[in-house]
């Protein structure tokens, strides 16, 4: 967990390092308009681990984000999304699959995008980080994997790359790759194993549309 924890600052680090190495005064002009809100939808995974989840999970995110650029260079962006639980063929134990589902999953996480406008209009290549919660809902259907008897809210961090496209002066293609981290608490009833738990990774990839205005 301690090394996990200094890659995880290794990351932020390496980023602020790259932001501050594009800052120039070639961006700093003010972006017209500043306010951007996109709809996007694709796959995201719950990868295996020891504490809590016997194999893979692949599941449908739905995600809504808010964002403010505060130069060409820089955006806040803050992104509520619904993870829908599909049912996977899972390996509870060596020679043993089931048709499971995961529960249902809640993410708001807040970012720091820092994007580099190429062209005219501007395709945006971008890498984020950010950090926040994710819920993961009650789940108590005999199909359900990890059943939890209540919710359980845990920390969590994200960062990754991604890209928008322009269509028009207002509206944009956007692809959107990032790596969830979920840290549940050592005794999180379904998401441990009562005296440890280990993070859960979430890789997850989106398309869909940006509005600017």
């Amino acid at each position: 967990m301690k090394s996990l924890k200094l890659a995880v600052a290794g990351i932020f680090v390496a980023l602020a390092a790259l932001v501050a190495a594009l800052v120039s005064p070639a961006f700093a002009q003010e972006p017209t308009p500043r306010w951007e809100a996109s709809l996007m939808g694709g796959v995201q995974g719950l990868m295996e681990n020891d504490s809590a989840l016997p194999d893979d999970f692949v599941n449908i995110p739905i995600a809504a984000s808010l964002g403010y650029r505060l130069s060409a260079l820089f955006a806040l962006e803050g992104e509520l999304a619904w993870l829908i639980p599909v049912e996977n063929s899972v390996t509870v134990e060596p020679g043993v699959s089931q048709d499971l589902k995961s529960p249902d999953v809640l993410t708001y996480q807040a970012n720091v995008r820092a994007q580099l406008p190429v062209g005219e209009p501007a395709l945006s290549p971008y890498v984020t980080a950010g950090l926040g919660a994710m819920t993961f809902l009650s789940a108590t259907e005999s199909d359900n994997f990890p059943r939890l008897d209540s919710s359980e809210t845990v920390f969590a961090i994200n960062f990754g790359h991604g890209t928008n496209v322009p269509l028009t002066e207002s509206l944009s293609l956007r692809a959107d790759f990032r790596e969830f981290v979920a840290f549940p608490q050592d005794d999180a009833v379904g998401l441990s194993d009562g005296t440890e738990a280990d993070p859960i990774w979430m890789p997850r990839g989106i398309f869909g549309l940006t509005y600017r205005f």
